[in-house]
């Protein structure tokens, strides 16, 4: 069962522009967008996030009347260059990274980067979404933009280290690692990524201590309890890894990957009828699991009635 998604997306939701028009409607969308994101309501997100796109964009058209077809034109071709825009496409692309949808993602990572070229975020995202799709040399460059912005830009450190890992070079991966902890020690979320390197690189006491600490630093940090998961799975203790699996979903009700995965510990307990039910909600939320899922599905037995 895949885990990069996990180890490699930070969730960041950006705010609007100070200037955003409609600011009740463009700031209830957005709230109510971050709020369905969070709940793992990715399609409710991305119908709010495309709202303050345009509510983002409306003022272009201010003065211009309807069937005005040269206004029209120029409303469409000034929307894209709204920088009010640029962060409801970053949050539309997050939300859409987080169904799988690398391609539709990565569009609106590069219109957010259209608009503000400068936007860190944009980079780091993106280049999430490169290496997702398996296209690691590519997510790369993009972590390498991202530092470029910022030299102490952490995640990008993050970031670059698992696509490190990815490419055999374990060194620089954990040297990235490093980097990111001297900048934030008290990120949870380094911790969690380093623990995952160190799982994926078959040091699982290591990876244990990171997700350990990682918790300490943050109780409710639900990939730390994944990552715990993972290696408590993986050592045959499937009640304890479909305990924390249980506890990722309370915290994160969109985490696929921990639905198909407690579905594989389910399944080792003989819970054939439960685990299914996980495995089909792994694939609702995010597709691209198909691969590893329906042949778990297609292992099940049918139950008795």
């Amino acid at each position: 069962m895949k885990t990069k998604l996990s180890a490699v997306l930070f969730v960041f939701l950006a705010t609007l522009g100070a200037r955003a028009q409609s600011p009740d409607s463009v700031k209830s969308f957005h709230e109510r967008g971050t709020e369905r994101y969070e709940r793992g309501d990715f399609e409710g997100a991305i119908s709010d996030f495309t709202s303050v796109i345009d509510l983002s964009s409306s003022l272009r058209k201010n003065g211009a009347r309807r069937g005005d077809a040269k206004a029209e034109e120029a409303f469409a071709a000034a929307r894209v260059l709204d920088p009010r825009a640029a962060s409801a496409y970053l949050n539309r692309g997050v939300a859409r990274l987080a169904q799988g949808d690398h391609d539709g993602a990565i569009k609106d990572f590069d219109q957010a980067l259209f608009i503000s070229p400068s936007l860190k975020w944009g980079y780091y995202d993106r280049a999430t979404a490169w290496f997702l799709k398996g296209e690691t040399a590519r997510a790369l460059e993009d972590y390498e933009k991202a530092l470029r912005l910022d030299p102490r830009f952490a995640v990008g450190y993050v970031g670059r280290g698992n696509a490190r890992i990815e490419k055999g070079d374990r060194a620089g991966a954990f040297a990235d690692f490093e980097e990111a902890l001297r900048l934030a020690p008290r990120d949870a979320r380094v911790y969690y990524n380093r623990g995952d390197a160190r799982r994926l690189t078959g040091d699982a006491a290591g990876a244990l201590a990171d997700f350990e600490e990682a918790l300490r630093l943050d109780a409710r940090y639900a990939d730390a309890y994944y990552g715990r998961g993972l290696l408590r799975l993986a050592a045959g203790d499937s009640a304890g890894a479909v305990a924390d699996f249980t506890k990722a979903l309370g915290l994160s009700p969109g985490h696929a990957l921990a639905y198909a995965n407690r579905g594989v510990a389910l399944i080792a307990q003989g819970r054939s009828a439960e685990a299914e039910g996980d495995l089909r909600r792994a694939l609702e939320l995010d597709p691209s699991l198909r691969g590893e899922v329906e042949p778990r599905l297609a292992s099940l037995k049918p139950q008795k009635r």
